[in-house]
Parts: C-alpha cells; sequence; structure tokens
C-alpha cells in the first residue's frame, strides 16, 4: 500500500542499531520507557491538530459494526496520529495517582516521578497523499521532561542530542538554539501586530529552506512593510556567536521585555552547556531558528548534519500543552526533543555511517549426519553460541557429499556470514576442522579444540 514500507533484514538491521544507541542514551539520562495503545478514543484526539491534520486521522472501526456506519459520523476510536497527545493523556490519568511505596508500604508515592522524564519510539499514522519522505505509517521518537521548569532540563537534553548523535558517529552536526519569547519581542520590537507572529514566524521559519530575498517577499505579501522587514532582519542577521551574538541582540532589543527574557534564558543555557562540557562545536545561538509550531513557549532547537536531508531533530519548551492536550487534567511544564529516524537513517546512509552495521550471523558451521560428526558440530555451535558469537547450524541431515557442503556454502555467501566450519569425515577421523574465511575464501586446518577459541578471539567482543 503506498506510503507503507517492509523493512527487510538489513534495513531492520540498521534501524534497531539507531534504536538500541538511542535508548542507551536515553536510560543514561534517567529517562524511562513509555508506550500508548496504537488506537485512541477520538474524544482524545479530537480538537488537538487543527482542521487540516484532523483531516489526516484514521479511524478504526470493527468488521461487525460496518453496518452501522453513517456517512459524515466520526468512530469512536481513531490511529495514534503522533506521541505528544497520547503522553499528554498519560500525564493527565497518571500524574497526581499515588501508590504504597515498595519499601515503605505505609508512605505514599506518586505513579509517575515529578518531573516525569520518558522516552516513546512508536509508529504514528496519519492520512497523508504518499510522496517523497512523506508515509502514512512511521515512527517517532521523543524524549520529553514533564513537570520543571528549569533550564537544566533543556542543558540536559541538548547535552543528551550532542551525545546521541556522536555515538551515531556523525562528525559535522549541530544543535541550533534560539527562544520564542526573544522572537517574540522581535516581532513587537519591529512594529508588527501581535495577531501577525504566528504567520510572520512560519515564514521565518522558512530561512534554511528559502533565500532570504523569497522570505522577504513573502512577508510583504502577508502585509508587512519595508521597515518591520528590515527591523526583523536587522536582528535575525546579526553576526557573531554565543554570548557575543545575544549581547548585540540585547543591545538592538533593550527596550524588550520579552527579548531581554528570551536573551536571559539562553545566557544561562550557555553557561550550564559550559559547566555541562558539552562540546561547543555542536550547539549555537541561531536567531533565524524559529520553529513554526505555535505551541512553543520557550527555548526551541532543531539538530542539522552536513547530509542533505534536512533537520535530523527538533524540540523545544511547551509548558502550556500538557494542561490543553490534556483537557485540563493536568497542568505542568515541559520540554522535548524529537529524533527524525527516518531521516537520520537517510543521513547515515548518505555519509556512510552504516557499512559497518551487521547483526548478521558470523558463523556458520556445517552439518553432515554422519558417524560422529554431528556430535561435533552441535558441541561446537553451543560453544560458540555460549561465548557469544552469532553462530547457525548448517541445515542439513545427509551424510557428506560435495553437493551438501556447496548448498550449506552457497546459503552462507547468500547471508554474508564471515567463516564457516566444516567438519567432514576426512576432518574428524584427523581431529581437525576447516575454517574457511568467506570473504577472501581463505581456508585453514585447525585443530577441533582450537576452533571455537579461534573464532572467538577473531569475532568476540
Amino acid at each position: 500500500m503506498g506510503g507503507t514500507r517492509d523493512f527487510l533484514p538489513e534495513a531492520m538491521l540498521r534501524r534497531e542499531y539507531v534504536i538500541h544507541t538511542l535508548k542507551q542514551i536515553f536510560g543514561k539520562y534517567g529517562f524511562l520507557p513509555l508506550e500508548t495503545p496504537t488506537i485512541e478514543r477520538w474524544e482524545t484526539l479530537a480538537g488537538k491538530y487543527g482542521e487540516e491534520g484532523e483531516k489526516l486521522i484514521y479511524h478504526v472501526v470493527s468488521s461487525g459494526s460496518l453496518e452501522e456506519l453513517q456517512p459524515g459520523k466520526r468512530t469512536d476510536l481513531a490511529l495514534r496520529y503522533d506521541l505528544t497527545v497520547p503522553l499528554a493523556r498519560v500525564v493527565g490519568m497518571y500524574g497526581d495517582k499515588m501508590v504504597p511505596d515498595p519499601a515503605n508500604p505505609k508512605r505514599q508515592i506518586r505513579l509517575l516521578p515529578r518531573p516525569f522524564k520518558r522516552y516513546q519510539i512508536q509508529p504514528v499514522w496519519r492520512g497523508d497523499r504518499p510522496g517523497a519522505g512523506r508515509y502514512r505509517e512511521f515512527y517517532q521518537c521523543d524524549a520529553d521532561v514533564v513537570g520543571s521548569d528549569s533550564l537544566l532540563v533543556e542543558a540536559e537534553l541538548i547535552a543528551l542530542k550532542v551525545e546521541a548523535f556522536k555515538a551515531l558517529g556523525f562528525a559535522d552536526f549541530t544543535v541550533k538554539i534560539n527562544h520564542r519569547q526573544l522572537l517574540a519581542g522581535l516581532i513587537a520590537w519591529a512594529g508588527i501586530p501581535a495577531a501577525q507572529e504566528a504567520t510572520v514566524l512560519s515564514s521565518i521559519d522558512k530561512l534554511d529552506k528559502l533565500p532570504a530575498q523569497k522570505v522577504k517577499a513573502e512577508l510583504t505579501g502577508k502585509g508587512l512593510d519595508a521597515g518591520q522587514i528590515d527591523a526583523l532582519f536587522g536582528v535575525i542577521e546579526l553576526e557573531g556567536s554565543g554570548l557575543g551574538l545575544l549581547a548585540a541582540a540585547g543591545e538592538r532589543l533593550a527596550g524588550s521585555a520579552a527579548a531581554g527574557e528570551g536573551i536571559g534564558d539562553l545566557k544561562k543555557l550557555l553557561g550550564y552547556l559550559d559547566r555541562f562540557s558539552v562540546d561547543p562545536a555542536h550547539y549555537r545561538i541561531d536567531l533565524s531558528l524559529a520553529r513554526g509550531l505555535d505551541y512553543y513557549t520557550g527555548t526551541i532547537f532543531e539538530t542539522v548534519t552536513s547530509a542533505q536531508v534536512g533537520s535530523v531533530g527538533a524540540g523545544g519548551r511547551y509548558d502550556k500543552l500538557i494542561h490543553t492536550l490534556s483537557g485540563g487534567r493536568a497542568d505542568q511544564p515541559a520540554c522535548g526533543i524529537s529524533f527524525g529516524l527516518d531521516r537520520i537513517y537517510a543521513a547515515m546512509e548518505e555519509l556512510g555511517l552504516l557499512t559497518q552495521v551487521t547483526g548478521s550471523t558470523q558463523v556458520l558451521v556445517l552439518n553432515f549426519s554422519d558417524p560422529g560428526i554431528e556430535e561435533v558440530t552441535f558441541n561446537l555451535v553451543r560453544e560458540l553460541r555460549t561465548g557469544g558469537i552469532r553462530t547457525e547450524l548448517g541445515y542439513n541431515e545427509e551424510n557428506f557429499t560435495p553437493n551438501g557442503m556447496r548448498a550449506q556454502l552457497g546459503y552462507a555467501n547468500e547471508k554474508q556470514v564471515a567463516y564457516a566450519v566444516i567438519v567432514g569425515p576426512d576432518e574428524l577421523a584427523g581431529g581437525v576442522a576447516l575454517l574457511r574465511d568467506l570473504a577472501t575464501r581463505k581456508q585453514e586446518r585447525l585443530p577441533l579444540a582450537e576452533v571455537a577459541g579461534e573464532l572467538t578471539r577473531r569475532l568476540g567482543p
């Protein structure tokens, strides 16, 4: 079906490598895993994604209820559209629930710790028109902290991002950082009405994709005059980095309390990142970063690499969204980041970072039913697996023949196995095994007692 994909074993090995790497780093930073149902109640999703977003939600109906469907009437259930709304539902349902402390049953503790640090990696579904990089089913990968307004949250999330991309092998990548209050102050300072803030930000957000002149033309089309546009770009295009850039922006926007708040937060954040020893080569202040989603309230982030795939991650602070999405059941500040898994895979492919990723079989032990051989091969397979070597036994139940050997070696070559171990009647009689390197086709004889140890030495961790 268009907009969906089959991931064959080679692709799955690479996807699992990326996900496993991210999960390990999430765990290092104290994030706990969360899974939510594929199907949500329609009332949970309704009104959360805007008119256009709601048109893309898949509704669910059982085959036994098909006759009850009515034209224009929505069903009660729908497929998950994103991971943020389910998070808000979970916080609303369980955020204040108290349970006995396992260590002291007389004491009550929260079922969800506060702050609640969770990561979630699950598929979502959208009825979008399939196209390049656009799918009906795709995975999202989020890490969020709910229940803290401290800038230490942003610092840790950026530190996590940098560590994650380094662990995946990226050398040239940048986490761009800005603040929505700085942008709001800039827009007001430029004389632009607050009612136009969202549409102006949506245009600024295109600066990483379009030339500045095209963005200026778009802003003109939205009713901004030349003076307002020049004021905006006079700050957005300031040169410099870090604290120097923020100081220059502060001088320009000295009369704006909102901009001052944003600049103050960013200065504090840079101080935390320095104390965390986060590599400054991989993050920078970018005054043109806007992030088009209007629910962000503070810091915003976006990650780019040297690969030509666009943004590979984003995020920011959204202190009011949990209250909105939970239907008022929870009112907690929150901040989170996302990893664009499909774009990360594409970037790693482009940069050659997945060529060494393999979880395939390392050794195939050929099997023959000649007297005494199976006892040797079964023991060898067991010993190799105990040593952590990914090992298969050939599915042959006949006595040794050249054709039987060729068939098993052909399977090993198709699967790109590193080594084959051959014990035929002659080898058994001599107390040896043939060890064949299937990449070089070189072959050597080893005493049977030394085969497992030698392969573990070559292939083990």
